[in-house]
């Protein structure tokens, strides 16, 4: 009989309870909503303010530019002569002399 109908084990039960779930709390929060309907104020009111974020476009490169302030034009500029000039006396040097 046991070819026929083998045995099948029934799956286990979850014993699962959410993290962040207080029914407490939510029971607090639907009378406090009632009592606030009740007496006719608005539920913006509320001491707990909704998330916002403060990430916006750029937000990234302004961070690292108030952490990593950026030289002034005159020391680019200055750099950027310095090696078009070493450039200019290795190719002088190596043109002329070899």
């Amino acid at each position: 009989m046991s070819i026929l109908f083998p045995k099948v084990n029934k799956m286990p039960e979850w014993d699962f309870r959410p993290r962040f779930y207080d029914p407490e709390k939510e029971k607090r929060k639907e009378r406090l909503a009632q009592l606030r309907s009740e007496k006719g104020e608005r539920e913006e009111s509320s001491g707990e303010e909704e998330y916002k974020t403060s990430l916006h476009r750029g937000s990234f490169r302004e961070a690292r530019d108030e952490k990593f302030p950026r030289k002034n034009k005159a020391q680019n500029t200055s750099r950027i002569v310095f090696w078009i000039v070493l450039l200019a006396m290795l190719l002088f040097c190596f043109f002329f002399l070899f």
